[in-house]
């Protein structure tokens, strides 16, 4: 077993972060990774979300704000909703608590991969948006291009690196970032990000005239038009100038993707005052939104508010939605 010290801390102390431990060959870095997950979701949910409940509605409600991220998108508080976690099994059964009333449901509706959706649409790439309006999983056909394999050979290895690589770039991922994420050398993680802007050069020519553009007015643009200011992006400290130029990139996706959901929110809740649902839009998670509605009238409204959403802008590609419905929130999942 190898437990030499990986890392340090800036005091020069060993670091006993994630990513320390699981650099150390020993059976009790995993009990140690459990107990910290699990320690966390006691005490960030388990504990707290009792507490924060209203005594007059017996509910939790949150607290939703306009003008917190840079990018547009509504962030929650007290408690917040947007970070209950869903990657993990045990994290997701969180979401199990949120229930709907007798005779109600819960229904959840998400974007399907709209940022990478916005990306086709903006930078008019061919490939991207080939792929997306033949309705192909994308990252299966990242990843049949970089690899240079027919589609239906493609691994699951290969489609986890094509789906790092799709949405790395859009967040500006360099090399060494991929290289770190999918544990590959960073020669291999360039030829990886050379051989996608080879496939999709529509995407790289993008990337680098909005830097270009972004330098010269000093903000980027959603798709609706609305300005993203990026005060650092002439910055003298090139830590400041490179984090503002891969925020350049990114926040045309994320500022357009917040613009959508507002939209759609706007077209839904119209549509429910015009109607008289009995329909509740309770919550709003990044790209998906949350309902409380009949059971008996779940699968009429579902495909009304899916059109909604799907209609709220009109893009090169269509917008996809995925609809689920549950007796709780991770049901609906």
């Amino acid at each position: 077993m190898d437990l030499s010290l990986k890392k340090k801390t800036a005091k020069g102390q060993p670091s006993t972060n994630e990513e320390a431990l699981k650099l150390l060959d020993h059976p009790l870095v995993d009990l140690i990774m459990s107990y910290r997950t699990l320690t966390k979701l006691n005490s960030t949910y388990l504990e707290a979300l009792p507490r924060q409940i209203n005594r007059r509605t017996g509910r939790l409600h949150t607290s939703y704000h306009q003008a917190v991220t840079a990018t547009g998108r509504l962030s929650s508080s007290k408690p917040n909703f947007q970070n209950i976690p869903i990657r993990t099994e045990q994290g997701a059964q969180i979401r199990s608590a949120f229930i709907a009333d007798k005779g109600n449901v819960i229904l959840a509706a998400d974007y399907s991969q709209i940022e990478l959706r916005i990306m086709a649409h903006i930078s008019g790439d061919q490939n991207l948006i080939e792929a997306f309006n033949n309705n192909e999983d994308v990252h299966r056909s990242t990843a049949s291009q970089v690899f240079e394999t027919e589609i239906s050979m493609v691994t699951k290895d290969q489609r986890r690196k094509a789906k790092a690589i799709n949405f790395g770039l859009i967040y500006g991922m360099s090399a060494f970032g991929l290289a770190k994420q999918i544990d590959v050398s960073r020669t291999e993680a360039k030829q990886y990000i050379d051989g996608y802007f080879a496939n999709y050069p529509g995407v790289l020519k993008f990337m680098e005239e909005t830097k270009e553009k972004a330098k010269s007015q000093g903000y980027v643009e959603t798709v609706l038009g609305r300005r993203l200011y990026l005060p650092q992006i002439n910055s003298k400290n090139k830590m400041l100038q490179q984090h503002a130029l891969r925020t350049a990139i990114n926040a045309p996706m994320q500022g357009s993707s917040a613009d959508i959901i507002k939209k759609a929110m706007l077209d839904i809740q119209a549509w429910i005052n015009k109607e008289d649902y009995e329909i509740k839009m309770f919550m709003q998670v990044h790209d998906e939104l949350v309902f409380e509605l009949e059971e008996k009238m779940a699968e009429e409204y579902a495909k009304n508010l899916k059109a909604l959403m799907s209609n709220a802008l009109k893009l090169s590609i269509p917008l996809e939605v995925d609809v689920g419905i549950g007796s709780n929130w991770q049901e609906a999942h």
